[in-house]
């Protein structure tokens, strides 16, 4: 009897020590300062849950991921957990690759995350997603621009007008040869996401009432256009020839003073950029202000009802009111649970951080991206339309109705 329970003894003990750990693949696009946070959490989650080891694997930026997705889901190679964007979401869900994760939510989960973004992560009224890297879209300053130009940078732009008349105050030709070299701002031509908070305050919308088409050739969505197109062909005070790219390296060596960017890029603005970041909420127009409300969702892809479980619980760790305000802290998106949003902590960070809290504040008039199967297809189509028109000086009305025929006959 004693040799039995040795025997048996001993082979609990060789089977705790020698079980194979969860190998769980985290597929995300979170690059630059913001892999290290990501690879940090993941540790903190393997050393206290020892049979577990999440592996973050950096997939290149969101289109670069996005192509590398659909691949995998075509040769059944997703993997078991994945950062979706809020746009891409539908693909997904259309195709049948994941399954609604409603059952699986605490109620007090449920709750305490903010209302917006489950919105984003919900679909015909089920949840596939828990939401994660959420930001919203701020405009960024040079204050030191502003001291230069004689312009207050306590009192930055409120309005779109205020932008124009400063940008001109902003905007010069240094070196004297008749061309402007340093402008005032500029908006990226990226597609829907440049220009949507002002089409919104325009009163306008992307899709017809059914969401099945593109509405490009209406009066709201003329007059946003135009109002980009004026700021290089009208005021002057934007760049016409100068690529995204080429933007962003004027705004960081100080010949772009500035613009709209993600809140995420706040915590590595402040950083690396030589002269002091600035943040103030994007100007309103005739009295109505919105920002884009962008990012992402954690999915389970897991089929496996193990590994499922085990993923559903790195997604809830990872968003849980303490990670959510790190990651806030470290990086610049907004935390996700009210619990986080209202704590003292976070209070007594903006307090001394206050760029921080403009993207939180902002989150009032947030809007997401209307929601479609092919999103991606139309707003490449919609960034191709806005090249023509500041790059080449295409008629906006002209490039709209092209641009509509072209998607709506994609779509059909």
């Amino acid at each position: 009897m004693k040799k039995i329970c040795f025997v048996l003894l001993f082979l609990m003990v060789c089977t705790s020590v020698f079980a194979k750990k969860q190998e769980i693949a985290f597929w995300h696009s979170l690059g630059f300062h913001i892999k290290d946070v990501i690879d940090e959490l993941a540790d903190e989650y393997n050393d206290s849950h020892p049979g577990v080891k999440i592996e973050p694997v950096f997939q290149g930026l969101f289109e670069d991921m996005q192509v590398k997705m659909l691949t995998a889901a075509v040769t059944r190679q997703l993997p078991a957990i994945a950062q979706v964007q809020f746009e891409y979401l539908d693909s997904y869900v259309q195709n049948g690759l994941i399954e609604p994760i409603d059952d699986i939510i605490p109620e007090e989960d449920r709750k305490d995350i903010h209302y917006k973004m489950w919105e984003v992560a919900t679909r015909d009224g089920r949840t596939y997603g828990i939401p994660f890297c959420v930001s919203t879209t701020v405009f960024f300053y040079n204050e030191d621009a502003f001291r230069r130009a004689g312009l207050d940078p306590d009192r930055p732009p409120d309005t779109w007008d205020e932008m124009i008349e400063m940008g001109k105050i902003l905007t010069e030709d240094t070196d004297g040869d008749g061309l402007n070299d340093k402008y005032a701002m500029m908006f990226w031509m990226d597609g829907f996401y440049g220009f949507a908070p002002f089409l919104w305050a325009n009163g306008g919308r992307l899709f017809t009432a059914d969401g099945k088409r593109v509405n490009l050739t209406t009066p709201e969505m003329l007059k946003t256009v135009t109002m980009l197109h004026d700021l290089v062909f009208k005021h002057e005070i934007m760049p016409q020839k100068w690529t995204d790219w080429e933007g962003g390296q004027a705004f960081l060596t100080g010949r772009l003073a500035m613009g709209p960017f993600t809140s995420a890029a706040i915590s590595y603005g402040e950083q690396n950029l030589p002269w002091k970041l600035r943040i103030a909420p994007l100007p309103s127009i005739d009295g109505n202000r919105y920002t884009l409300l962008g990012g992402s969702c954690l999915v389970n892809f897991a089929k496996k009802k193990k590994v499922r479980r085990t993923v559903n619980d790195f997604m809830l760790w990872l968003v849980s009111k303490e990670n959510t305000i790190r990651i806030h802290k470290e990086i610049g998106y907004i935390p996700v649970r009210e619990s986080a949003l209202n704590s003292l902590s976070l209070r007594s960070f903006h307090k001394k951080n206050p760029n921080f809290k403009v993207p939180v504040d902002s989150l009032e008039f947030a809007r997401s991206i209307p929601q479609h199967e092919d999103y991606y297809k139309i707003n490449e189509k919609i960034g191709a339309m806005l090249q023509r028109i500041i790059l080449d000086a295409s008629d906006p009305a002209d490039e709209l109705k092209r641009t509509e025929i072209e998607i709506n006959t994609m779509l059909e």
